[in-house]
């Protein structure tokens, strides 16, 4: 299969409450923070008019107290706090936006397979196939200590759980047959018993009888994405995922990464267009460079240094403000594991000490999500997107996506066109009609 001419659009809406844009001029204003849907509500709308094809939202139980011992700093100054649950949120939006699809976070460490076979079960008819569950492993020490855990998991045991966690979702979605479903008021049969299945799994972390109490669902199943980029978590993403989160920052290194996704697919029987890729990429809405470039400059003048602190050191489990002296090299970072992007991110900035010049770019998610960004028109062709897009394939079956961050850059955007033909009334503008598109 060709690789599609059509670039699919995801929306990183991940801590959307916090990130720092609130002190940007115009926002949450007219809305409640937080506590309505209307704000949310009305950026699926947004999203549909831009003919988008996902709001992402990312998610972790913890709150900071790595930078300086306690939660203080992270508190003051919105550093990924708070982190509101977006579950509750996703019925309302995909009913406001009925050609938009939906990706929430459910962590395979602290869970259990059958309440997330059954809850994403749910959300895939109340969103009549628009769901996706972004899985994630988890890697943060007081998130493990709200779940009850006094030492967090470790990293290859946490990919070993959650393998086996997959697997059993998989089988439970499976465990009703498409066809069961009789409903004969005549006879008074409800369902076919020889179509409902246990699944009777005994592993090493879970004992499951099954079947699913639910009917299949408009996909059967959610849209899986992974967002591993160790060795372990691509054995994952090759093995269920149907997208993987990159957070991989340079054309050379994007091509690197999908050479190696393909590479691990093959070791498991699957095409690299059975898995696309979201790349995380940044970017700003603007009438011209210089505006972006304003725009840039006043967004990251905005951050606190501390901010960014704060959320290095919760990423690393390190105190950045005690460690700092010994943080002139990627060095000591790379101890506490994410090799690859530490060492990317240091050989992006100027020679300043490292803590110092990725502190803020961290708060601002331009380090660890892509240090470059695009200014885009309200109405421009994607040129460049597009440049980009093509240039990390290295196959013509090669699959891409780009996950927009900073979704709230959008909202001045009033165009409800079809991005691939510019008519407001493509057939296409809707692409994500149940079931959700596999991007």
């Amino acid at each position: 299969m060709s690789q599609s001419d059509i670039i699919h659009l995801a929306a990183d809406l991940s801590f959307l409450h916090t990130d720092y844009l609130w002190r940007m001029p115009g926002s949450w204003v007219g809305y409640d923070y937080y506590s309505t849907s209307d704000f949310y509500e009305d950026i699926a709308r947004i999203a549909q008019r831009g003919v988008m094809d996902m709001l992402f939202f990312g998610d972790t139980g913890g709150t900071p107290e790595d930078y300086g011992g306690n939660y203080e700093a992270g508190v003051r100054y919105g550093a990924k706090w708070p982190r509101h649950d977006m579950a509750p949120m996703i019925p309302l939006m995909a009913k406001a936006a009925p050609g938009v699809g939906f990706a929430i976070t459910m962590s395979t460490t602290y869970h259990h397979p059958f309440y997330v076979a059954r809850f994403f079960n749910a959300l895939d008819h109340v969103t009549r196939g628009r769901i996706a569950w972004n899985a994630v492993t988890s890697a943060y020490k007081n998130e493990a200590a709200n779940y009850g855990f006094d030492v967090m998991m470790e990293h290859d045991e946490r990919y070993e759980r959650a393998q086996e966690f997959l697997a059993v979702t998989r089988k439970l979605w499976d465990s009703v047959e498409k066809d069961a479903l009789i409903v004969d008021r005549e006879k008074g049969i409800f369902a076919d018993p020889a179509k409902v299945h246990r699944i009777d799994h005994r592993g090493r972390y879970f004992n499951v009888r099954g079947p699913l109490p639910a009917l299949p669902s408009p996909q059967q199943r959610p849209v899986i994405i992974q967002a591993g980029l160790s060795g372990p978590g691509m054995d994952l993403a090759a093995t269920y995922a149907d997208m993987q989160f990159s957070t991989r920052r340079t054309i050379a290194s994007m091509k690197q990464h999908r050479e190696a996704l393909d590479a691990k697919l093959a070791q498991v029987g699957r095409k690299p267009r059975d898995v696309g890729i979201l790349w995380s990429i940044r970017i700003q809405v603007a009438e011209s460079d210089a505006d972006a470039k304003q725009k840039e400059r006043r967004y990251l003048e905005s951050v606190r240094p501390e901010a960014g602190l704060v959320e290095m050191s919760a990423q690393y489990n390190v105190d950045f403000p005690r460690r700092a002296p010994a943080c002139g090299s990627p060095i000591l970072l790379t101890k506490y594991g994410h090799r690859r992007a530490i060492t990317e991110a240091s050989t992006s900035f100027s020679r300043q000490p490292i803590h110092r010049r990725l502190s803020r770019n961290s708060a601002a998610g331009s380090w660890w999500t892509g240090f470059w960004w695009l200014p885009v028109r309200p109405r421009p062709s994607s040129t460049s997107l597009r440049r980009c897009m093509s240039r990390q394939a290295p196959t013509a079956d090669s699959s891409s996506a780009a996950a927009i961050r900073r979704w709230t850059t959008f909202a001045n955007s009033s165009s409800s066109s079809c991005r691939s033909c510019n008519d407001a009334v493509c057939p296409e503008r809707n692409m994500l009609a149940p079931p959700f598109a596999k991007i």
